[in-house]
């Protein structure tokens, strides 16, 4: 078995942004239609193939939700939420539990795991030391204000760079292996 990791894989304003004040994400709109965009479809379907399993928060969930037909068949996925909301498929679970133990949990039974947003499980992984890899895309625009990926009680962390990918629309992606703590050794 190799070493599980989590990936944070998440697209931001150049000035850090993942939405706007209202927590929307219709920015990103003009982006995904474009018809240039074919090279991010590939590189975002070699990455989602290698995906055993989903995490995210309850509000990207009814983000998702939102937009009409899931997107992401039947793989297994786990909503962190105190709240009750409608199960898209059979294959989502609700987890309430505490970050650092469900992420242990999941990482012991999934090779790859997908971090899908939104920015505070995102900041709760982080922190606890559950993300191994991080892909931003950023996307060509300044928001100016919204909900920030990253707030400033965040650590120092040090992240060593893989690979950078320049896409025709402007996009570019930026991977980076996150190093891990080593306090809680």
């Amino acid at each position: 078995m190799t070493e599980s990791n989590v990936t944070l894989y998440i697209a931001t304003s150049v000035d850090g942004y993942i939405a706007d004040d209202d927590g929307g994400v219709g920015w990103l709109d003009e982006f995904e239609e474009d018809t240039e965009n074919d090279d991010i479809v590939e590189a975002y379907e070699e990455f989602f193939d290698s995906v055993e399993c989903l995490v995210m928060g309850a509000t990207t969930y009814e983000q998702i939700l939102g937009f009409g037909e899931w997107p992401y068949g039947d793989l297994p996925t786990y909503v962190f939420t105190h709240r009750e909301l409608p199960q898209a498929t059979d294959t989502v679970e609700f987890v309430a539990g505490d970050v650092d133990s469900v992420a242990t949990e999941l990482e012991e039974q999934y090779d790859h795991c997908w971090l899908v947003g939104g920015a505070q499980l995102a900041r709760e992984f982080l922190r606890t030391g559950h993300v191994d890899d991080l892909r931003l895309s950023l996307i060509p625009v300044l928001l100016g204000s919204g909900i920030p990926l990253f707030t400033a009680t965040d650590e120092t962390r040090r992240l060593q760079h893989l690979d950078t990918q320049t896409f025709r629309s402007g996009i570019v992606e930026l991977r980076y292996s996150v190093e891990k703590h080593h306090h809680d050794e």
